[in-house]
């Protein structure tokens, strides 16, 4: 038989359980073009610059004014037969649901690079795309800071975009399933301590 306080504590467990996060799907940007320029003191011809966001689709949202990734300086570029380094100014890739699908440098106020087209508008940056060449959005930048120097470019044909989407992240958020679990433990052994008297 069972008693209202056993009862009482598997319906606190079941609240615990059930705030467990939602599970995320990683996806990973990709920006690429070839180009000249130099990184540091570094310099390359005619090399494929890669640009790099990976994140995960429950972060996507309009919070830069257009739909975005979010902000943060983890960003890489990669350039064939120099390297890869990390963007350290805050970056994020963006579709402005129009015609540009990029990457902005919030913090220089720059755009490294970008794919232009008017049928990029209805892309939601949550599932996978491409790999498909657009014309370039800007012909060049300078001075992008990077873990590796400065970084300057002068892009030359067309920039390709690609989105794909990885595999699933289940981390638990602390704070909130931390807490919650935390409580229904130190509630359900109240109850059975009080039930024992």
């Amino acid at each position: 038989m069972t008693t209202p306080t056993a009862r009482t504590i598997r319906f606190i467990l079941a609240g615990a359980m059930a705030a467990l996060p939602a599970t995320a799907t990683m996806i990973t940007f990709s920006l690429s073009a070839d180009g000249t320029g130099t990184l540091g003191s570094t310099p390359f011809t005619n090399a494929l610059i890669t640009f790099t966001q990976v994140t995960d689709t429950t972060l996507i949202g309009n919070g830069c004014g257009v739909l975005c990734a979010p902000q943060v300086t983890t960003n890489t570029v990669t350039i064939a037969g120099v390297g890869t380094v990390t963007l350290t100014d805050e970056t994020f890739f963006f579709n402005n649901e129009g015609n540009v699908i990029g990457l902005e440098d919030i913090t220089g106020g720059q755009f490294p690079i970008g794919a232009l087209s008017g049928s990029l508008g209805g892309y939601n940056m949550k599932v996978n795309f491409g790999p498909l060449p657009y014309p370039v959005f800007v012909a060049s930048f300078s001075g992008e800071p990077t873990t590796g120097g400065l970084l300057a470019a002068v892009y030359s044909g067309q920039v390709t975009f690609q989105a794909v989407v990885g595999s699933t992240s289940s981390t638990p958020e602390p704070g909130s399933f931390g807490l919650a679990l935390a409580g229904a433990i130190s509630l359900a052994a109240g109850l059975l301590r009080r039930r024992r008297r």
